[in-house]
C-alpha cells in the first residue's frame, strides 16, 4: 500500500499537532530555530522505531532492566509484548541472557545465566546484561544479531 501525499489543507490541519504513534511534531512553515525541532524529531524516530524490545536500565533499582514494548514474529506467530521490567538481582556478579519467546501464543520474556546459554527452542535474543557489585555494568544489545542472521 502506497503512502499518499498530503494536500495543502491536510498539512495545515496537522500544524501544531503531534503524530499519535511516533510523537513527531508537525511544525509550522518557517519554524526557527529548525535545528531543535530536527533533533527532537530524530530522537523520537530513534526511540520509536529502533527501541522495540530494547533492554535498558530502569530507575526501580540498580539491578532492574526495562524491556520496551514491541512486536516480533517467531515461527509464523506474531507476538506482541506490552513491555515490562525484570529484576536481575539473582544474577549479581554474572551475566544474564534475556530473550523473547512464544508462550502458547503470548509473548513472554525469559532470563537465564550465560553459563546455561541461550535456550534451544525458538526465541529472539534481546540482550546480555552484566552485573557487578549489585549494579548493572553493561548491556549488550543482541536483537539485531537475530534479525540479520541469514
Amino acid at each position: 500500500m502506497a503512502i499518499e501525499e498530503l494536500t495543502t489543507e491536510q498539512i495545515a490541519g496537522l500544524v501544531g499537532t503531534r503524530h499519535g504513534t511516533t510523537g513527531f511534531e508537525y511544525p509550522p512553515n518557517g519554524l526557527q530555530p529548525y535545528y531543535e525541532w530536527l533533533v527532537r524529531t530524530l530522537h523520537l524516530l530513534a526511540e520509536s522505531s529502533a527501541a522495540a524490545l530494547r533492554v535498558d536500565r530502569d530507575d526501580a533499582s540498580d539491578t532492574t532492566v526495562r524491556i520496551a514494548p514491541g512486536r516480533a514474529t517467531l515461527t509464523g506467530t506474531v507476538l506482541v509484548y506490552a513491555g515490562g521490567t525484570t529484576d536481575l538481582t539473582t544474577f549479581n556478579n554474572d551475566t544474564a541472557y534475556i530473550w523473547l519467546f512464544d508462550n502458547g501464543g503470548a509473548a513472554a520474556v525469559g532470563v537465564g545465566t550465560d553459563a546455561a546459554g541461550w535456550p534451544t527452542g525458538t526465541h529472539l535474543k534481546l540482550a546480555e546484561v552484566t552485573l557487578n557489585a549489585g549494579q548493572i555494568t553493561d548491556i549488550l544489545d543482541r536483537r539485531f544479531e537475530t534479525i540479520f542472521n541469514i
